[in-house]
């Protein structure tokens, strides 16, 4: 479907027909025409402005069409344009790892490893809450994607408990499914996950056969 070979694609996210990659390896964000063609690429291994290493999450708002990208060994989320150029950074001097963004209308949230922990700013980039994300009284053992869902859930997966999380906005635990295993329901390293428009959530597995599961 793409015009051009892919360096180890790892998050992707479609706004306005538009499709946006990030390119794990080439420490790099391309933006895509929905048939494939590519429109723009930015970044390169560094740490200055629009350049990444080890790019992981991305999301773009609804309010302004930036895209905030996870620049995970850079301890930053990186904020550009839709256009790609470099507009401003967030949480310099505050995260550890961020592994994933997701921005609603008037929040920001990053999952981080320290905790690991999810950052909650306002629209204005303000720090307003830092959940600690727990599972069943222990703390989740390599969380790597969330989403949230009408209700400001947050839907996470957990790679290494093989299941799923459901927190509520602050933070405490209100639902788990998944166990390890190849069967319907269960998981092996469950990594990608998403909220269809109609709520069902979709979980993409690194080592299941089926690696893809509709709840």
């Amino acid at each position: 479907m793409f015009s051009e070979k892919m360096n180890r694609p790892i998050g992707i996210c479609i706004f306005q027909n538009k499709v946006f990659v990030i390119q794990l390896y080439g420490h790099c964000i391309n933006k895509y025409e929905l048939e494939g063609k590519l429109i723009k690429s930015v970044g390169s291994k560094g740490n200055g402005e629009a350049q990444f290493d080890v790019p992981l999450g991305l999301d773009v708002s609804n309010r302004n069409s930036n895209v905030y990208v996870c620049d995970f060994q850079n301890k930053r989320v990186q904020i550009l344009t839709q256009e790609l150029k470099f507009h401003s950074m967030l949480g310099i001097d505050l995260f550890k790892y961020t592994r994933d963004v997701k921005v609603t209308r008037d929040r920001v949230l990053v999952l981080d490893d320290s905790g690991p922990c999810m950052f909650v700013f306002n629209s204005d980039h303000v720090l307003t809450n830092r959940l600690i994300t727990r599972g069943d009284g222990k703390q989740t053992n390599f969380p790597l994607r969330f989403d949230i869902d009408r209700d400001y859930n947050i839907i996470m997966s957990d790679y290494n408990n093989h299941c799923v999380y459901v927190f509520n906005q602050e933070g405490e635990q209100i639902h788990k499914f998944g166990k390890e295993g190849q069967g319907n329901g269960e998981f092996i390293n469950p990594c990608g996950i998403a909220l269809d428009s109609t709520g069902h959530i979709i979980v993409a597995c690194h080592k299941n056969t089926n690696c893809l599961q509709f709840f």
